[in-house]
């Protein structure tokens, strides 16, 4: 079996460094500084707060793109006041309250070097030379508890608790052995190095999926890996029969569904590069030779998964090593354990 610290040195590799985090704080620290300074929007604004991967701490490191290293994502949300009712004096629409964002933003366009600033549904996106960044207009907590985010195009206020989904996945992780970020962190990573035509599940019900199938208790990152891929497939066998996208449950809404609006295509088609991972990653677990077992772990997390470590000749004595196994190796395992009964919540 492949040793583990193979796995662990991957997962730092891909793991955002200590620059990018920097250049991260300063970034998002900048832009909602400007927002609270605004002098024509500042009342407007209650707080601002963090959400995302780069807050939950599952985010990874920026890929590098014909020389041009990409900046990494911030997701900043801005509570604003302003009520979704048509009988409140302080009555907003969603395009009401991207507009006063996006003419805020615009306005200190020069001061935070912002390069491109776009108006999408839910929120505005700007890139500066340290980063991008998604910043979104929430209005505040109401009777019910939840925050509202508006889509600009529908004109529809959707319940969202990104505050909650960070407090969860810190639950998760330490629940899992702090195992739950890393495993998140390669599952994206692999996403990223072969993806669908679609990029769902992403984000937050991507984490989702990993919560729900991963095995808690298991230490081992390649079992972990397929056993996790293993029951993703076992568990909706019957929406790849059927074309069909299951439900997911929002850890932080009642009743919401974090893969609405996921085609039945999508998810088929991620449900399909998930069998083949597990495919793959049973052959790896199968074999003792590390240079098989590494060409199948890169079909699933791409080249810079790490190499096997190999006995170094000795200078002094002109030894040739005696074999070129990593030390670290041992006996391979089963390569396919028994399917666990499905926990969907």
């Amino acid at each position: 079996m492949t040793p583990n610290a193979r796995f662990t040195e991957f997962i730092k590799d891909i793991t955002p460094s200590a620059t990018t985090n920097s250049r991260s704080a300063s970034a998002h620290i900048s832009v909602r500084d400007a927002l609270k300074g605004d002098d024509d929007y500042k009342d407007e604004v209650i707080r601002t707060f963090l959400g995302g991967s780069y807050k939950r701490k599952t985010a990874i490191r920026p890929v590098t793109k014909n020389g041009d290293t990409e900046r990494p994502d911030v997701d900043i949300y801005v509570v604003v006041r302003g009520s979704t009712s048509w009988f409140s004096s302080d009555h907003k629409t969603p395009e009401d309250v991207i507009e006063e964002l996006y003419a805020a933003l615009n306005r200190n366009r020069k001061a935070l070097g912002i390069t491109k600033i776009t108006r999408n549904r839910c929120s505005i996106a700007i890139s500066t030379n340290k980063a991008d960044m998604d910043v979104s207009p929430l209005l505040e907590r109401n009777g019910d508890g939840f925050y509202r985010i508006g889509n600009r195009k529908t004109g529809e206020w959707y319940l969202t608790e990104p505050e909650e989904h960070t407090i969860w996945s810190a639950d998760v992780n330490t629940n899992a052995g702090m195992r739950f970020n890393p495993m998140v962190k390669m599952v994206k990573w692999s996403r990223r190095e072969y993806p669908t035509k679609s990029k769902h599940p992403k984000s937050i019900a991507l984490e989702a999926l990993v919560a729900e199938h991963m095995d808690k208790n298991e230490t081992h990152y390649g079992r972990l890996l397929h056993d996790t891929f293993d029951d993703i497939v076992d568990t909706y066998s019957m929406n790849r029969f059927w074309g069909t996208c299951p439900n997911l449950d929002d850890p932080a809404i009642e009743d919401g569904n974090l893969l609405a609006g996921v085609s039945g295509d999508a998810f088929c088609a991620f449900y399909d590069k998930v069998k083949y991972f597990r495919d793959e990653a049973a052959k790896a677990l199968e074999t003792e030779d590390q240079d098989v077992a590494t060409k199948h772990w890169r079909r699933i997390l791409g080249s810079r998964f790490p190499s096997p470590k190999t006995a170094k000749s000795s200078s002094s004595f002109g030894l040739k090593p005696a074999a070129a196994m990593s030390p670290l190796a041992f006996p391979a395992k089963a390569s396919t354990p028994p399917n666990k009964p499905a926990d969907f919540a």
